[in-house]
């Protein structure tokens, strides 16, 4: 659902004068079931991988437009059309089709005088005119975001038919029927905010890997499971194309080496002086451990790395950046304690936790330091300052996380620095790490002139995999980011709680596209979409579960982590109880619509496993506190061997409702201190 406050004017102002100019009626594209129109695409289009958006789009639309309504359009490319000529604002042939939808921008569009001049990124325009509508994008002219004819499509089909995609799968799928579908006067020229929106698709990997062996289940299993869950009556890309979400800044991280293993193994011969000095005075690094620390306040190593990266931009011309970035997470040696580089540390810094390597003792010990955040703002002008010397547009990447998370106070980075910023897991599970985390992005943007957002914050829950919902805040921090130096986002990630969690994913994808979303209007949207008679129902469910988050979120006097904040504990049988009469008030409002009725069952699925985990959480805390009785324990045994059943239930009968794979890998380790380290035998049995 676009709030077109961007495009108000060109629509009101483009809609008077085609009623004036041309008296033009409503499009008609089918009628009573019959298809009255042909699907149009460019004769011509790019060879590239990304060439086939007006393609995509059209048979998006095809489907669709079945799906509605039983008429099945023509997909047809314009050289195919004979005897078709534009005159008078309209396309004129022999015969049927009398009504034209043109997706891309080919020879007719351009002909009728509808073109993608002014464009941006990811940029759509949508236009009717007298026999017709147009859909069309920048597409392969925007190369760092060539889908826009298919985004068109994807907005046409929810701004003015209704459709939805709650989420993957065709039970997230919302398709209004109608036999007859005539199109009002419309003109929408829109280009997303940013360049690059990006929610990471949390898919195969070794951890994934891990919780599918502690399942019982193969790589193979979860490919198929995916598949099987995400399949749709109709083409439709996939959930993340259908909401737009895409494009690229063409922004170079890294993974933190900053340089190839080569050039640091010919360094470490060469210059020892350039690695980090311990806590011991020593400056030994072992060549065999995988992350060097570097003496940062160190010229002749940034003037040795500005020349490394001059000769990369040498070899390959026309990169638009290169990264800075250093792995300073981790590893064994600790960061750099030699005088020049204590002195780059403001003593009024944010305090903080580091490491070193103790090579006596031949173990890494952590002490009670300050932000680093200082020393690497000047690592990042040093090198920058010599780099732009000959490539004066090149942008450098950098990061606030880790050690230097917190902004600089007494350095402006180089104006050519852009700084990816990560917000913690626990940022929506904390208020106080919230606050902290939005004042930094404010004390930020006060120091540096481009943020590349790269939060956590979506991990929310990720081991537990309870209910829970952040929207309101989620959006107030959005609207406040995007007016504030933002220029891209890389959410990390989409984890695949939809029965739990959901709404907050559906919410930040809206955001993306439009980031003035009333995110009331869009949950009330969300829920009279997906659940028609039942939305009231619905609606008080999902804001119990915000309010209840909310309550976690303003627990204080806690010492919260990152990894293991308890999102469980204000889910007592009473609160179960609300929620689940809640949904049994929905399923009654809706007996009359089946597909209503399946996607209530679908949140009894996160509600049911909620239940489930806040009693074996309950034992958790309970565990931490005294020793559990015999009862208890044995309790503990029956409930988790009873979630083991559950997980698999829900990765082969309705895989996206919560993303068991990652939770067994993630919370496994928990319950060890219930006594349990796996399923019962009879339970293994039982699950094959």
């Amino acid at each position: 659902m676009l709030n077109r406050k961007a495009a108000v004017v060109t629509l009101v102002v483009g809609v008077l004068l085609y009623a004036a100019d041309y008296a033009q009626a409503a499009v008609t594209i089918v009628a009573d079931g019959k298809a009255d129109a042909v699907i149009v695409t460019p004769s011509k289009t790019s060879p590239a991988p990304w060439g086939r958006a007006a393609e995509e789009g059209a048979e998006i639309l095809r489907d669709h437009l079945f799906q509605i309504s039983g008429a099945r359009l023509k997909v047809l490319k314009e050289s195919e059309l004979t005897d078709v000529k534009v005159a008078n604002g309209r396309i004129k042939g022999k015969g049927r089709p009398r009504t034209f939808i043109l997706v891309g921008g080919g020879k007719l569009a351009s002909q009728l005088g509808i073109t993608s001049e002014g464009l941006g990124p990811g940029g759509i325009l949508i236009r009717t005119f007298a026999n017709g509508l147009v859909m069309l994008g920048a597409d392969d002219k925007t190369p760092s975001d060539p889908y826009g004819s298919r985004y068109a499509v994807t907005t046409f089909l929810e701004d003015e038919l209704g459709c939805r995609y709650l989420w993957p799968g065709e039970n997230g799928k919302v398709i209004p029927r109608r036999k007859t579908i005539a199109i009002e006067p419309l003109d929408l020229r829109f280009t997303p905010l940013f360049e690059q929106r990006n929610i990471r698709w949390r898919g195969y990997s070794s951890r994934i890997q891990e919780g599918l062996e502690r399942l019982g289940f193969t790589k193979d299993d979860f490919l198929q499971a995916r598949q099987k869950a995400s399949s749709t009556r109709s083409q439709s890309g996939n959930w993340m194309g259908w909401h737009r979400m895409g494009g690229t800044l063409g922004l170079r991280t890294g993974d933190g080496t900053i340089l190839p293993t080569k050039t640091w193994e010919r360094f470490l011969k060469e210059h020892p002086k350039w690695f980090a000095m311990q806590r011991d005075g020593s400056r030994y690094f072992d060549a065999s451990w995988e992350r060097p620390r570097l003496c940062k306040s160190n010229a002749a190593l940034a003037e040795a790395i500005a020349a490394e990266k001059i000769k990369d931009l040498d070899a390959q011309p026309g990169q638009r950046s290169i990264s800075l970035m250093t792995q300073d997470g981790g590893g064994k040696a600790g960061f750099c304690m030699c005088p020049k580089c204590k002195a780059l540390d403001p003593p009024e810094g944010r305090p903080t936790r580091i490491w070193t390597y103790n090579h006596k003792s031949g173990r890494t010990e952590r002490f009670d330091y300050l932000s680093l955040t200082d020393r690497m703002a000047c690592f990042y002008n040093a090198v920058a300052e010599k780099v732009a010397e000959k490539y004066p547009n090149v942008l450098f990447t950098g990061q606030a996380y880790s050690v230097y998370a917190s902004p600089p106070l007494r350095h402006k980075l180089h104006p050519n620095m852009v700084i990816r910023l990560v917000h913690r897991t626990d940022h929506y599970a904390s208020d106080e790490v919230r606050g902290l985390g939005m004042a930094d992005w404010d004390a930020w943007s006060d120091a540096v002139g481009m943020i590349f957002w790269r939060p956590n914050s979506l991990l929310w829950g990720r081991f537990e995999g309870t209910t829970g919902v952040y929207a309101h805040k989620l959006a107030e921090d959005f609207k406040h980011i995007a007016k504030s130096k933002c220029v891209g986002t890389d959410f990390d990630s989409c984890i695949h709680h939809w029965a739990t969690q959901g709404l907050n994913y559906y919410i930040l994808a809206k955001l993306h596209w439009d980031a003035d979303l009333n995110v009331d209007e869009a949950i009330d949207d969300y829920c009279r979409s997906g659940f028609a008679d039942a939305s009231g129902q619905i609606k008080r469910y999902l804001l119990r579960i915000e309010q209840l988050t909310d309550k976690t979120a303003a627990r204080k006097g806690r010492d919260i982590n990152s990894q293991n904040a308890d999102v469980t504990e204000f889910y007592t049988p009473r609160v179960i109880a609300e929620l689940r009469g809640l949904l049994s008030e929905a399923d009654n409002a809706a007996k009359e619509n089946a597909e209503v009725q399946h996607r209530i069952a679908f949140l009894r699925i996160g509600l049911d496993f909620t239940e489930l985990q806040a009693e074996i959480y309950r034992l958790l805390r309970l565990s931490g506190q005294r020793q559990l009785e015999p009862a208890e324990r044995t309790q503990a045994t029956r409930l988790l061997d009873k979630k083991f059943l559950m997980m698999r239930n829900i990765f082969e009968e309705n895989h996206y409702a919560i993303n068991v794979a990652v939770m067994s890998w993630g919370e496994w380790g928990r319950f060890r201190r219930l006594g349990w380290n796996g399923p019962s035998t009879e339970k293994q049995a039982g699950s094959n």
